[in-house]
């Protein structure tokens, strides 16, 4: 009877040995590795700087007599925002025109005194002193007409100071002053404030340790620089590395860089924050993979690569660079063509089997 039962409990245990199945493979989605060129960037938040920005002050003293100009403005180089009242200074030109002309009819007269006693010199009928005292004379007449001149001179500018005019191409901001107040030369506030926005430049800091990038790819040409919004989705606009600061912060350890957006528009406005990407450098026919495909653990970042009996194998990598939604594979880790699972990975060991799903 004991070797009847044996019998049949080694029969139904080996049953069940040959009725076991396999586990079902896991469904991932996978993406093959390709091969293309990587650009470089170094990453850092700028601050957009107005080209020139320019606090109109009044070189004259006197009464604001009017504001031409809409706050808020496109301003050209040259066109009037302010007048001051001159009339004070048009009758001081006045008298000094006068005197010029005063005195230039006494320098005329003197001269041709000098050309009769030059004459009656030689005839004798005058002495060598009444000649010299009227070489004398003319000398003086010229100086005080030269002096008129410049008096005069200085009177025209000093008009010409009561129109005022932007000197450069900008936006002018608000208002400072109010028709008829009284301005003054000494004033550190000003009329308005003109702000020229193109070409914009963006100032921002970059560690110390790029510096050598940076300086290789100035030697190579034109370096990029990107601008975007707060957000770093929206890009404003493109320009080039303009200059690099000839000192490091070293309490921040960074250097400070200018690049300049020649067609930027409206899109970059003074003292605005963007994120700027500058291109240092290409990495040519580097391996790619979705950056959703790449893991992240204790002994660094790595991948599942797919085999083509469907096993998985993890393997680690070294990441450069990302390009969209790809990152480069620095290290050789993927091989193009090679397939890597793009999703279920918290599922995923070396050797699971898997069942590929999407590409």
């Amino acid at each position: 009877m004991a070797g009847v039962v044996a019998v049949g409990w080694f029969h139904q245990a080996h049953g069940h040995r040959q009725t076991a199945v396999a586990p079902d493979p896991i469904r991932v989605s996978a993406v093959a590795a390709s091969v293309t060129d990587v650009p470089v960037y170094i990453d850092s938040l700028g601050t957009v700087t107005p080209t020139r920005t320019v606090t109109v002050i009044t070189q004259v003293n006197g009464i604001l007599r009017s504001v031409d100009f809409s706050e808020g403005q496109t301003i050209r180089k040259g066109q009037v925002i302010a007048r001051i009242d001159s009339r004070a200074l048009e009758a001081q030109l006045l008298q000094a025109q006068g005197t010029l002309r005063h005195d230039q009819a006494v320098l005329a007269n003197a001269k041709l005194d000098l050309q009769r006693y030059q004459q009656l010199i030689k005839a004798g009928s005058i002495t060598q002193q009444t000649l010299d005292t009227q070489v004398a004379t003319v000398q003086e007449d010229e100086g005080t007409v030269l002096a008129d001149t410049g008096n005069v001179n200085n009177l025209q500018i000093q008009v010409g100071y009561c129109t005022i005019a932007s000197p450069v191409d900008g936006v002018v901001g608000l208002r400072l002053v109010d028709p008829g107040n009284y301005v003054s030369s000494t004033s550190t506030t000003g009329i308005a404030v003109v702000t020229q926005l193109q070409p914009a430049t963006v100032i921002y800091s970059v560690p110390e340790d790029d510096l050598g990038r940076i300086r290789r790819a100035m030697s190579h040409g034109e370096v990029q620089v990107l601008a975007y919004d707060r957000d770093g989705k929206s890009l404003l606009a493109k320009g080039s590395l303009l200059a690099v600061d000839n000192l490091v912060n070293t309490s921040a350890g960074t250097i400070n860089v200018k690049a300049v957006f020649p067609d930027s528009g409206s899109a970059l406005f003074p003292n605005e924050f963007v994120n700027v990407r500058m291109q240092v450098d290409t990495l040519q026919r580097i391996p790619v993979v979705p950056t959703t495909a790449i893991q992240h653990g204790a002994n660094g970042d790595f991948v599942f690569v797919i085999g083509g009996a469907g096993a998985v194998v993890l393997r680690n990598v070294k990441t450069g660079p990302v390009k969209g939604d790809d990152t480069a594979i620095l290290d050789g880790g993927v091989k193009e063509g090679e397939r890597v699972a793009t999703d279920g990975a918290d599922r995923l060991d070396t050797g699971s089997l898997v069942k590929v799903m999407a590409h």
